[in-house]
Formats: C-alpha cells, sequence, structure tokens
C-alpha cells in the first residue's frame, strides 16, 4: 500500500490521519469572460485568445470564469457594473485565491481592468509583500466620490488597495503598487499618487534601473494592460498617446524576470475581426514571455 508514512501492525482506528498537501502546479491559466465595465464584445474574444495563447505556452489548459456575451458588455454605472458581474467577480477572486495557493505561476486573461477588483486583493493575501506593477496608461485609482465617467475599470486599483469598499477586498498594500507606462490621470488621482506610498516609475532611459530599485528583491505579480503600449500596436478600447514600445514592454519583463514573478494578468485587449489568427494575443504573450516560468 502506498502512503506517506508506513504504519505495520496497527489498529485502523489508531492510524493518525495526516493532511496531505495539494500537489503544487507549475503553472494555471484562468480566463475571465464577464463583460463588466465594457460596452463592447470584443474584449470577451481577445481575453479567450489570450488564454488559449498562454496555456499553449504553458502547457496547461485554461478555467474559463463568467458567461461573457454581448448582452453583458454594454456600459454601466460602477454601481450598477458592480452588482450585475458581482457573482462572477466573486467566483473570480476564488478561483485566484485556489490557483495563487496550488501553482507556483498564475496567469489571469481579464476582459477589462475591472476584474483586478478581485484577482488583487487575492494576490495581496497570498503574497503580502509581493509588488505589483500596474502597467497601464490609466492608474485606476478612482473612488465613487471622485469619478467623472462612473466607470468601474477606473476604480478597480483603489477598490483593491482599500481606497473604497468594493466588497471584494482591500488586502494591496499602497505601498506594495508601483504604477509604469501611466499617463492618462487627473487632478484626484494625481492627489492619490502624491499622498500615499504608491510608486510611479517614469519611463525614459532609467527606466530599467529604477524599477529594479523599486522592486528591490520582492516578489512580482504584474498587471498588464494594452493600453499600456503605444496606440496601434495592439487594438485597445482606450488609445493613449505616448506609452511603451513592443522593445520597451520586452525590457521591463526581463528586468522584472530577475526577480521571482508569482503571477500575470492581462486586460484591455480587443479582438479585431480582421485578425484571423490572433496576432495581436500572440504579440503580448510574446513580448511578456520572459515573465512565465522556465522549464
Amino acid at each position: 500500500m502506498n502512503s506517506l508514512i508506513e504504519v505495520a501492525a496497527t489498529p485502523a482506528a489508531a492510524v493518525p490521519r495526516l493532511p496531505v498537501a495539494a500537489p503544487v502546479a507549475r503553472a494555471s491559466v484562468t480566463a475571465f469572460v464577464d463583460g463588466v465595465s465594457g460596452h463592447n464584445d470584443r474584449a470577451r474574444q481577445a481575453t479567450l485568445a489570450l488564454a488559449l495563447e498562454l496555456g499553449r505556452r504553458l502547457d496547461t489548459p485554461a478555467s474559463v470564469v463568467g458567461e461573457g456575451s454581448a448582452a453583458q458588455a454594454r456600459s454601466l454605472g460602477w454601481r450598477a457594473a458592480l452588482q450585475q458581474s458581482r457573482p462572477e467577480l466573486d467566483a473570480l477572486g476564488e478561483m485566484a485565491a485556489r490557483s495563487l495557493k496550488t501553482s507556483r505561476f498564475s496567469a489571469f486573461c481579464v476582459t477589462r481592468n475591472a476584474a483586478a477588483i478581485a484577482t488583487l486583493p487575492a494576490v495581496a493575501r497570498a503574497f503580502p509583500d509581493a509588488a505589483v506593477v500596474w502597467m497601464g496608461a490609466h492608474p485606476c485609482l478612482h473612488t465613487p466620490g471622485t469619478t467623472r465617467t462612473g466607470d468601474l475599470s477606473g476604480m478597480a486599483l483603489a477598490g483593491a488597495t482599500g481606497l473604497w469598499p468594493s466588497g471584494l477586498g482591500g488586502d494591496l498594500a499602497l505601498s506594495n503598487v508601483i504604477l509604469l507606462g501611466a499617463r492618462d490621470l487627473d487632478r484626484a488621482e494625481k492627489h492619490v499618487i502624491a499622498n500615499s506610498p504608491i510608486r510611479q516609475v517614469a519611463t525614459g532611459p532609467r527606466l530599467q534601473d529604477e524599477l529594479a530599485a523599486t522592486i528591490a528583491g520582492r516578489e512580482v505579480f504584474v498587471h498588464f494592460s494594452a493600453d499600456v503600449l503605444r496606440p496601434g500596436i495592439v487594438p485597445t478600447d482606450f488609445q493613449v498617446a505616448g506609452g511603451l514600445t513592443i522593445d520597451a514592454v520586452v525590457e521591463t519583463a526581463r528586468t522584472l524576470a530577475g526577480e521571482r514573478v508569482v503571477g500575470l494578468e492581462i486586460s484591455e485587449l480587443e479582438h479585431d475581426p480582421t485578425d484571423r489568427f490572433s496576432t495581436s494575443a500572440q504579440l503580448i504573450v510574446e513580448m511578456l514571455t520572459p515573465l512565465l516560468p522556465r522549464g
């Protein structure tokens, strides 16, 4: 009989019941396809393409959370969006917590930044000291009192850090947040950054050195929003002038890979119906490949 401990000639009732540790997987991939905070169906299709490509690279099947549809993918105020998608966001948070516990590397492909309101608190609970590198044109630091658009995505990082009570957890410490590529900020978000321990790494010739010094040997989780890139590289809902080049993203991924990367989240990519082979999804995964576990 195979067992963790061999106990011979011992009555069954006396055999100690020891907890058996769950096996730790090399990697997991989760696709969140709910249309929360979106107003078209293109992000859902792109999310599935990203998950398939990551699953292929990591040799693991993707799990799907949510029941995204064109009917769900419409603009709603933050309160209605949160209420409508709450069951799916709860399920995503539970999946994230499980994946982060049972996998050495957890990848999440999500439709919109709003989904980070569920994933990042789970990351913070699993890795309380990890640096969360938020790569995106928008810092998403609005609260119900400062948002002008009412877009839940614009409030995602603020919710995950407890700046407002989303009901999904505010466990992520502001001191663990590193903004990279943020360039569409309004007065309220600038005020939060200036009056909190959030670190903002400037793009430019010293980007990689400053990023490495800011991480300072911590574990890393990366949130990558497609709008961090220069407009025109991949399709995304919000095009913001400036942004990172492909080479800058690759170099950033290599810098981050110098630490222990515990996971990756990709959001805000949209599907181009003329892109028959999902080349945009392949390009993003290729850029971020240095973050993926080897072997």
